[in-house]
């Protein structure tokens, strides 16, 4: 029997580029599990998501930018990565002033909700960040039970 029939490679085809898809999502998944690890450290993360859009912070001029990345939350902070970029941004937890959704950042339109991070900079000002997160509502209760500081 040959497997190599024209009905056959075109199978063969369509699966191996379905697994070169799989295979080039676990590689990108895998190096931002390291990269929240590392940065939080390896028991330490409460919450993690990954394929999540951040927008930038308000303090940079600019348009909004559309960075993926991960999210990892632990009792220190919140953790950014972006997946190429070397984008990062950390918020400790006591710079976390209160969160809200809307469809608006930097006076663009986002096209859907958007989670917003009110928080203190590095230079002592308040300054915004703004992610599109899935699950939003399990952000916001585990941050809230997290870090008693936050506002609605």
């Amino acid at each position: 029997m040959n497997i190599f029939t024209s009905e056959n490679v075109n199978t063969l085809v369509v699966g191996g580029a379905f697994m070169a898809i799989v295979l080039f999502i676990s590689f990108f998944r895998n190096v931002e599990s390291k990269r929240l690890r590392q940065k939080l450290g390896e028991g330490n993360i409460l919450l993690s998501n990954y394929r999540v859009h951040f927008y930038g912070v308000e303090s940079v001029p600019g348009i909004p930018f559309n960075s993926i990345g991960a999210l990892g939350l632990s009792a220190e902070g919140m953790y950014y990565c972006s997946r190429i970029l070397k984008r990062e941004l950390f918020i400790p937890g006591s710079k976390f002033s209160s969160l809200s959704v809307t469809d608006d950042f930097k006076g663009k339109n986002m096209y859907g909700n958007v989670v917003i991070f009110n928080f203190i900079n590095e230079k002592g000002e308040k300054d915004r960040a703004a992610f599109r997160i899935p699950y939003p509502e399990r952000w916001s209760t585990a941050i809230r039970k997290v870090f008693k500081n936050i506002k609605s």
